[in-house]
């Protein structure tokens, strides 16, 4: 019995998918997918009683300027607490998508990093220390019941929540955070 409690909380993955608005920078409104994978583990039990933790974040949309173009985003980089990188920004510059996503270096400090989506692959675009601001436009409450479907304007009133750390409210326009 013992074994079968153990891999029900340690071994365990799942995921949360939805669905949600997004406002580009140009005002277009596009609907994406969106998908967190989770495997067990993750925290202390008095901070997450779900025995799991996020193991990869996933965006899958069509691209708005060529129908039919369907395109997937997976997080790559796993901080030293496993956790993956988070995506914040999905945008187009300059016709090709754009993702801004952010992951933990250590402790104290997180990074920003900038994928662009060209001839078919997803390229990660050095930033540079210093670069502009922008809000972050994907949803940022992830979880258990998570809502099927995101109006825009749902995610601007959760978003604007003083309880997410500025950090994830926003993007930049320091390449790296850190925490006093």
């Amino acid at each position: 019995m013992l074994i079968i409690i153990i891999v029900f909380f340690f071994g365990v993955g799942c995921s949360e998918k939805w669905k949600e608005e997004v406002q580009l920078s140009d005002d277009r409104i596009i609907v994406v997918e969106r998908e967190r994978l989770s495997e067990g583990g993750g925290g202390e039990w008095a901070h997450n009683r779900s025995g799991t933790k996020p193991k990869e974040y996933r965006i899958r949309f069509i691209h708005p300027d060529k129908p039919g173009e369907m395109i997937e985003w997976r997080s790559t980089k796993i901080s030293p607490g496993t956790y993956p990188e988070k995506p914040l920004i999905l945008d187009l510059e300059s016709g090709n998508p754009i993702v801004y996503a952010i992951v933990a270096i250590n402790g104290v400090c997180e990074v920003y990093s900038k994928y662009i989506y060209r001839n078919g692959a997803w390229v990660e675009e050095a930033l540079p220390e210093k670069f502009k601001q922008r809000t972050t436009n994907l949803f940022l409450r992830v979880g258990a019941n998570m809502q099927k479907y995101v109006a825009l304007e749902t995610k601007r009133k959760v978003n604007a929540d003083l309880g997410y750390r500025q950090s994830i409210r926003q993007v930049g326009p320091n390449r790296k955070v850190c925490s006093p």
